[in-house]
């Protein structure tokens, strides 16, 4: 109901939008080993937005909406409401109410901060958080006063990630119980995240930021029991946990510094595929990018002290063709023989866009590797659209 409450003013003002379009495309992943297309799926995104002024208070409306029609598998129609809020702001302070999406993390990759929001697993391979990242529903109140922010945030829907579904390529079980994936079940006005974030711009350029968050551990894990010889059942876990961090970048001429750190307490940390174990979670981000006109070069260190896990990261995206634009990405484990290698072609032309990226992972199957969990998933991603 709350849904069709936000809905029906945007659809009424709609034709007073400042921006609208309307997106349509497919998406589907070739699996190298077993050379089978799976994970296939049209989508549509419509997405309007419009912003008008009073003396004293402003008022942005957002209507953006993700529906996935799965091809491959029988997976229902699933409605993502990607953004839809309602904004009041003045100079100082800006409410906003709706199913929204947050955005805390200052580095690339797999970004620490970003707890406010469950996730889209339906895919391992994630890095790409405009696909990743579901809504929740709630309230967030910022104030800015010069170059400080404060920000709160009450969840009232925490939503539930969305898992790989039965007999997908990334079903963790393998089909040996009764497990179903697709969205995880949150109650409304139970169990509610909420926390704040307050951000300061130093005069040196230096941008820093704190944020404190109690939240649903992510990601979602699978509790199995086994009921007799014949039925082994499992359960979404649903454990709430809080977390300190802060994040942290720098701008000096071409050069950008990044940082982020999380510490968890009680958290669900994964120990391999279906187990996981609780404790205490400290991980940290830190890294450097470097804008050569037409090429951006980025370095990144990721550790998780927990785990006993240290990457290395390095991303380089080239633009200087316009209408294509490749990139390449690869994550190593300094110790183990743990990695993720990924090339991305995106190709723009008017109102089309072509997507092809090849992921490459590798490691082994210890509780030390994090993709060698997936090593046998090599794929080949494909992902066209258009835009009216």
């Amino acid at each position: 109901m709350i849904f069709f409450f936000l809905i029906l003013p945007l659809l009424g003002w709609s034709q007073d939008f400042s921006q609208k379009s309307f997106t349509m495309g497919a998406r589907s992943s070739f699996f190298v080993n077993s050379e089978k297309w799976d994970n296939t799926f049209l989508y549509y995104n419509p997405e309007y937005t419009d912003e008008t002024f009073g003396d004293s208070v402003g008022l942005r409306r957002k209507f953006k909406l993700r529906v996935f029609d799965y091809v491959s598998s029988k997976e229902k129609v699933i409605i993502d409401p990607l953004d839809v809020s309602m904004e009041f702001f003045t100079n100082k302070n800006s409410f906003q109410v709706g199913f929204l999406r947050y955005h805390f993390s200052e580095t690339f990759g797999l970004q620490l901060l970003d707890v406010a929001n469950p996730r889209d697993y339906s895919e391992f391979v994630f890095n790409d958080l405009s696909w990743s990242k579901r809504s929740v529903f709630g309230v967030n109140d910022t104030y800015k006063w010069n170059d400080f922010q404060m920000q709160l945030i009450v969840t009232l829907w925490p939503n539930g990630d969305r898992l790989p579904y039965a007999g997908s390529a990334f079903d963790p079980t393998g089909g040996q119980t009764n497990y179903q994936g697709g969205v995880v079940n949150r109650p409304w006005l139970k169990d509610l995240e909420y926390g704040t974030r307050t951000k300061y711009l130093m005069q040196n350029g230096l941008d820093l930021s704190f944020l404190y968050y109690h939240h649903f551990s992510r990601p979602t894990f699978q509790d199995i029991k086994i009921l007799s010889a014949t039925n082994i059942q499992s359960r979404s876990t649903a454990h709430l946990v809080d977390s300190l961090g802060t994040s942290g970048s720098y701008v000096y001429e071409e050069w950008v510094l990044r940082a982020d750190a999380l510490f968890t307490f009680s958290d669900l940390v994964q120990k391999n595929l279906l187990s996981y174990k609780k404790e205490n979670h400290f991980q940290v981000l830190a890294g450097i990018d470097r804008n050569f006109e037409k090429l951006l070069l980025g370095l990144q260190s990721q550790s998780d002290f927990t785990t006993k896990r240290h990457f290395f990261g390095v991303r380089s995206e080239y633009s200087d063709f316009g209408w294509w634009k490749p990139s390449v990405m690869i994550f190593k484990n300094y110790q183990r023989d743990d990695q993720w290698f990924q090339i991305k072609n995106m190709l723009e032309k008017d109102q089309w866009r072509l997507t092809i990226s090849y992921d490459n992972i590798h490691g082994g199957k210890s509780q030390s590797d994090l993709f060698g969990f997936y090593r046998n998933q090599d794929r080949l991603l494909v992902d066209t659209s258009f835009t009216y």
